[in-house]
């Protein structure tokens, strides 16, 4: 989303209109659940996408008419494979598209734009608010007040299609070495934000982790000091020995935290599960740990021990939703 709203200031500046393509409505199998975005010039699409295939083809050419005839639209797409269908593809179900002429010289539209990379970049929660009405002076508008719905709404006798973009979900890392190495590019790669925590100041560097968000040096058995964990936050833990993978999963338990994910063999998981119960965790609060961590696909190398985690924590993330 931040590389699209980015390219739209960049449009701005080139004096150059635009068409926002958004799904504002899905059902079935569609490609792209509603709030996917692609932006689009008179040449072609160069940012987002709302899914790929037959779908975003037809839409891609469509928006190229919108800049054209510098018009917004609302058009709905038949994925069925009836041969009386739009698109006749075979995943089925429909989609509502808008499609926002967006002008230049639109006054306000800078603005939304640097406040959605503003909150993006600070990873906070907002809510974009894309008018229906193909007529509309004020396509985009940003609401930061908490308690608003997703979904289409009226609000000032306007009808809106609102998404609410929670920021990325936030990934705290524990351990500095090779598998945080391998795991923190995946993640990041996937829109989550990763934080990388250990004891150890020369393994915490830009150098080692480029597209870490934050790199926080703390004792691992006293990291409530340095960090706040939230309810929807989540904790992968893959420190230097099990004494340290232990003293974080007793804190952690202690915390609301959405996920934690734990390293080891099937050995080192019974014994730690096994030491939880004596020191009096409930096996309640035992299986809130996942471990082994990863979904199973027989990995060994580094690089697929970071697909394997990174492929649990897009399941869980789809799970919180």
């Amino acid at each position: 989303m931040k590389e699209l709203f980015e390219q739209l200031i960049q449009l701005i500046h080139q004096r150059q209109d635009c068409v926002l393509v958004t799904v504002v409505e899905s059902s079935g199998s569609t490609p792209r659940e509603s709030g996917a975005r692609m932006l689009v010039i008179k040449d072609g699409r160069i940012a987002g996408t709302i899914g790929g295939g037959a779908v975003e083809y037809a839409a891609e050419e469509f928006a190229k008419s919108c800049v054209v005839s510098k018009s917004s639209a609302i058009k709905e797409y038949d994925l069925s494979p009836s041969k009386d269908s739009e698109l006749g593809m075979i995943c089925g179900g429909k989609a509502k598209v808008l499609f926002q002429y967006l002008r230049h010289k639109e006054q306000e539209l800078p603005k939304v734009c640097e406040m959605i990379i503003s909150y993006l970049d600070n990873n906070e929660k907002f809510w974009i608010y894309s008018s229906m009405d193909v007529k509309a002076k004020t396509p985009l508008m940003l609401l930061d007040s908490h308690g608003r719905q997703t979904g289409c709404l009226v609000h000032q006798d306007e009808l809106y299609f609102v998404e609410e973009v929670s920021g990325q979900k936030r990934v705290f890392i524990f351990g500095g070495g090779h598998v945080a190495r391998a795991l923190v590019p995946v993640l990041s790669e996937l829109d989550f934000y990763c934080v990388v925590v250990d004891d150890r100041e020369d393994f915490l560097s830009k150098e080692a982790f480029p597209t870490a968000n934050e790199l926080i040096l703390t004792d691992f058995d006293k990291i409530n000091e340095k960090i706040k964990i939230m309810e929807e936050d989540y904790a992968v833990v893959i420190t230097r020995s099990h004494e340290f993978d232990y003293i974080l999963q007793k804190q952690l338990l202690a915390t609301p935290i959405y996920y934690i994910g734990v390293m080891g063999s099937k050995n080192k998981t019974a014994t730690q599960k096994s030491m939880l119960e004596k020191d009096g965790f409930s096996k309640e609060d035992i299986g809130r740990i996942n471990m082994p961590i990863g979904i199973d696909i027989k990995a060994e190398t580094l690089n697929e021990l970071a697909i394997s985690i990174a492929g649990e924590l897009i399941r869980k993330r789809a799970e919180q939703r």
